[in-house]
């Protein structure tokens, strides 16, 4: 079972891979072809990214493609940037 980071809640979303995705957190070479855990595209493993948001029950990270994880980092920046504005919002 896969968990999705809220940022707004601040905890995790249940997340369910569709069937018939291979998502991976470890494999044994590289090469090995895998669905990046975000939008599915097929990949490499070691053409993957540590996801930050998708994570398993125990806090590992799934490999995304660099596309996902490069809108990860945008909604984790967007998400902090408007923390801080409600921070300052109600001080």
């Amino acid at each position: 079972m896969a968990g999705k980071w809220n940022y707004k809640t601040h905890t995790y979303d249940a997340y369910d891979v569709p069937e018939g995705w291979h998502i991976s957190m470890y494999e044994n070479s590289l090469e090995a072809i895998i669905n990046c855990a975000q939008c599915g595209c097929e990949m490499t493993f070691g053409s993957g990214y540590t996801s930050r948001e998708i994570h398993s029950a125990y806090g590992m990270s799934y490999a995304v493609c660099v596309h996902c994880y490069t809108s990860e980092k945008n909604r984790e920046k967007a998400a902090k940037e408007a923390e801080g504005k409600e921070d300052t919002d109600n001080a």
